[in-house]
């Protein structure tokens, strides 16, 4: 299987701009590691990919972080970043 490119949408992109440095290190160092666990159930343990609707997937950054994705084209696009109380609110709109 090819390895996924990586997507940050413009939502993302803005919210990378608030975050803290320790956080902003967490979600860069998810994003390096989701692409190679993507599709492989038993190799993205510890940042907790899951799947959340049909094409919207969750993987953790840290203890408080999520971030949000779809899987588009052979790519996977990041759309959101936020704790856990804003993915749920966020998700209910979807």
């Amino acid at each position: 299987m090819t390895r996924p490119a990586i997507l940050l949408g413009p939502r993302f992109r803005q919210a990378l701009k608030h975050l803290s440095d320790a956080d902003f290190a967490r979600v860069e160092a998810a994003l390096q590691i989701i692409p190679d666990g993507f599709g492989h159930p038993h190799a993205h343990t510890g940042i907790s990919i899951r799947r959340l609707r049909k094409n919207v997937f969750e993987c953790r950054a840290g203890l408080k972080l999520r971030l949000l994705f779809r899987q588009n084209a052979g790519a996977l696009e990041f759309f959101f970043v936020g704790n856990h109380d804003e993915v749920r609110r966020l998700i209910q709109d979807l």
